[in-house]
């Protein structure tokens, strides 16, 4: 565990991960290379070793949507959200139209990867996530303001939108998180952008 994980550790005694996106393949050679793997269980694999992933790595459709990856990857998307919800099509389009994505796409994608990342996340309890909005009240001086969905809520909703937003981020979850991903029924995700480390640790 280096400098920041340990430092997010000891403050929130949560795992955290260290996610960074990459324009072309960097040169780290302990890194594991995964297939056919979703990106929230993927998180999970990066608590034991550090993790490259590229567009050959993932196999959801919506992990794919969000990261840029495929140009016919919102139609598969659409198509598998509708089989498991079964929820009406326009919906669907509402709400994966304000889901965000990256229009230029990274080529890589690297978990716990050394070097300073974009971003860190974790699970975290209720309790630790109340003092952490407390400690970023205090700092901003203001309310710290979310947007939540249960579509995509860790590629997407943690991974992608801290990185664009450059804000923290929360998650309760998507069925694939809690079901492939060990994201336990008394946690959220929280992503915490490069930009705001400081808020938090010193």
């Amino acid at each position: 565990m280096d400098d920041i994980q340990w430092k997010f550790s000891d403050k929130f005694r949560s795992h955290w991960i260290k996610v960074k996106f990459y324009k072309e393949k960097p040169d780290l050679k302990k890194a594991k290379r995964l297939k056919d793997i979703k990106f929230c269980e993927a998180i999970n694999e990066a608590m034991m070793d550090p993790i490259l992933l590229d567009k050959e790595s993932i196999s959801c459709p919506g992990a794919q949507y969000a990261f840029g990856w495929r140009s016919n990857s919102k139609s598969e998307f659409l198509k598998n959200c509708y089989d498991k919800r079964q929820a009406q099509k326009d919906i669907l389009k509402s709400i994966i139209s304000q889901t965000p994505y990256f229009k230029k796409p990274f080529e890589y994608i690297g978990l716990n990867t050394d070097g300073t990342p974009d971003l860190v996340m974790s699970y975290m309890p209720p309790e630790e996530v109340m003092d952490l909005i407390g400690m970023y009240n205090n700092h901003q001086g203001g309310n710290l303001n979310v947007s939540l969905c249960t579509m995509m809520s860790i590629c997407s909703g943690i991974a992608v939108k801290t990185y664009l937003e450059d804000k923290v981020s929360f998650s309760f979850g998507c069925d694939d998180s809690r079901k492939y991903a060990d994201m336990r029924r008394e946690n959220l995700a929280v992503g915490i952008p490069r930009r705001l480390f400081n808020v938090f640790v010193d």
